[in-house]
């Protein structure tokens, strides 16, 4: 037995099913055991618009095109979200960094302030040299 009559014997087991299936849909393609694996393929590949041009196919064909597209534009929107958060996340990263290394700089003058204060009160005055900064 080769592979040809072997597809076909296993396929006439579910003859009477394919008949009933014949009975309601017109047009379909009739398989004979005598048919060849090439013409049954090309049977197989047939395609009949007959059958979706029923109404209730075309009705589930739209209601599924309709949940396919809005399940799409729903994974685009979550993307787009998600580039958004990570930009606002950046933005808030570097806003906090420039706000820490203000509250720095406030505390360095401040301290500097406190520091001329108490030696003001000690008699010290300011001097008129600029200071000097040592790099090590």
């Amino acid at each position: 037995m080769d592979v040809n009559s072997g597809i076909v014997a296993s396929l006439s087991r579910f003859q009477p099913r394919i008949n009933s299936f014949r009975e309601k849909i017109p047009d379909a393609v009739v398989v004979t055991e005598n048919s060849g694996f090439r013409e049954l393929l090309t049977n197989a590949l047939k395609f009949d618009i007959g059958a979706l041009l029923r109404p209730k196919t075309f009705v589930y064909l739209l209601v599924g095109t309709v949940m396919f597209l809005f399940q799409t534009y729903n994974t685009l929107t979550i993307i787009n979200l998600a580039q958004q958060n990570d930009k606002l996340r950046e933005q808030i990263h570097m806003s906090s960094s420039v706000i820490t290394s203000q509250e720095l700089r406030v505390h360095e003058l401040h301290s500097i302030h406190n520091i001329a204060q108490d030696a003001a009160s000690l008699g010290l005055a300011a001097s008129n040299v600029p200071a000097v900064e040592l790099g090590l």
